[in-house]
């Protein structure tokens, strides 16, 4: 910020003025903190606001005093519990004839946080409102003593529970994903408690398995997980017009499991055919994942594995016409500038992460805010914001796009639905067309058709009787059978 912008300030969520013309002012601490704890700012001493909040230079007598007992007393427990300035982060400016004395407070990483003062965690901590540095609630210090450890939050055990609070059908619907993205993967020829204890979905304390949080948010029950993180609530809505949504989703239905992974696997495939993605198998895959359906999966992913799942509130996804909008509770843990760059990650939920990785959700890591950033420089998304709220701790998205002709009989949704079906059939290889057509709200005759077709076009074979027999998934590439 040169000297001309600064004369122009005003007051705001990033900009403190402080009179300060013989001494280091006491509120000033209270705004170190706030910045610190929020996104930075620059405070000035020897500038004030008239009546009509234009700023005013006011000076600073004796500028290099007051910057030897600012140091001093930023150094000093008594007044802040860190010091996160560095030289040239407090510099004298002249202006009109007056020194004045900038100050730029950076945002503290998350190790350092909460930044307070006066030696008192508890009513020495505030963040930045507006223009104003308001104390921070005891749920809000909380969340950043959570983000300050240097272990994953979805890492430890909840002994309260054991591990017949998780959904074996949806660990047999990931552990058949993942045979079908690799054939020999080493989960997927374990027992149960091996592969919950391999993925880190379980822990043993004196001999007895309990989930970890990362398994219960993967693959519990609802009833189980909000009984270990209460503000738990996932929410899925299609809107057409207004705010009048004609689908929703959401984990406290009652009518499904809940979790992550039957959260994520329903959500896309809904995406999936109201974009429109393109069907060319490779594998059990689909090769023809456009770069825009990419970039909605790694926003909804994005938010997934960074929420914070001890707030009180919920992840909200809202596909609209003309765009879909994604809100996760908790502050991003990665400057935007860094995350826009890619190969920038500190994940909340670090196990969440491997587990979404290995069955193919997230590409790599560090990709999410990237893939986005690049799906618009490529015209694939049509708008693209992120932004950051405060009270309550969100990162909200909203992408542009464009959704297709979805009716039964296109042949996009034809094709998502082949997709849908091949995806039922590696989850379970003796699913009857019944099932297969209440899961895609299309006629037996449909489901008939489709079926036929992909027995045409070399991908799926029937092996023994109707009743009895099932359905085998041919991968081309390498002859082989799943």
């Amino acid at each position: 910020m040169n000297l001309d912008e600064l004369t122009q300030k005003k007051e705001g969520l990033y900009f403190e003025a402080k009179s300060a013309s013989k001494s280091v002012p006491a509120d000033f601490w209270e705004t170190y903190s706030s910045f610190a704890n929020t996104f930075g700012g620059t405070v000035v001493f020897g500038m004030t606001e008239d009546d009509n909040r234009e700023l005013i230079v006011t000076g600073v007598e004796d500028p290099e005093q007051t910057v030897k007992t600012l140091w001093d007393n930023l150094n000093s427990p008594r007044f802040v519990n860190v010091n996160i300035l560095k030289n040239d982060d407090i510099r004298i400016e002249e202006i009109n004839g007056k020194n004045v004395i900038v100050i730029t407070v950076p945002p503290a990483d998350r190790q350092f946080r909460p930044i307070y003062i006066r030696n008192n965690i508890n009513s020495g901590t505030f963040k930045r409102n507006h223009e104003g540095d308001y104390h921070c609630r005891m749920s809000e210090i909380k969340e950043m003593i959570r983000d300050s450890e240097t272990n994953s939050q979805d890492t430890e055990p909840v002994e309260s529970l054991n591990l017949d609070c998780l959904n074996k059908d949806t660990i047999s619907r990931y552990l058949n994903s993942l045979k079908a993205r690799k054939m020999n993967h080493p989960w997927t020829e374990e027992s149960l408690e091996n592969f919950l204890s391999l993925s880190g979905s379980a822990r043993q304390i004196n001999g007895v398995s309990h989930p970890t949080l990362s398994g219960l948010l993967m693959f519990g029950n609802v009833a189980c997980i909000r009984s270990a993180l209460p503000g738990y609530f996932l929410d899925y809505r299609e809107t057409v017009a207004g705010e009048r949504y004609t689908y929703r989703l959401h984990s406290n239905s009652g009518e499904w499991s809940g979790n992550i992974f039957d959260f994520v696997s329903e959500v896309m495939n809904r995406i999936n055919i109201r974009l429109g993605v393109p069907f060319e198998l490779d594998g059990f895959s689909n090769k023809g994942e456009s770069e825009t359906f990419k970039a909605v999966r790694e926003a909804i992913l994005n938010a997934l594995i960074h929420a914070d799942y001890h707030m009180s509130r919920g992840i909200v996804i809202e596909l609209r016409p003309e765009c879909i909008r994604i809100s996760n509770p908790g502050t991003m843990r990665v400057r935007i500038d860094d995350a826009l760059k890619g190969g920038y990650s500190d994940p909340r939920n670090v196990t969440l992460m491997s587990l979404a990785m290995s069955v193919g959700w997230v590409e790599r890591i560090g990709s999410g805010i990237y893939t986005i950033e690049k799906a618009l420089k490529d015209d694939r998304i049509s708008s693209f914001t992120i932004d950051e709220q405060t009270d309550p701790s969100s990162v909200n998205v909203e992408i542009g796009i464009s959704l297709k002709g979805t009716g039964k009989h296109s042949n996009k949704a034809r094709d998502a639905n082949k997709l849908r079906i091949l995806q039922m059939i590696a989850e379970n290889p003796s699913i009857s067309q019944e099932t297969m057509g209440m899961e895609l709200s299309v006629s037996l005759k449909t489901v008939g058709t489709l079926l036929k077709e992909l027995k045409e076009d070399g991908v799926l074979i029937r092996e023994g009787k109707t009743k009895g027999g099932r359905w085998i998934i041919v991968d081309k590439d390498s002859n082989r059978n799943q």
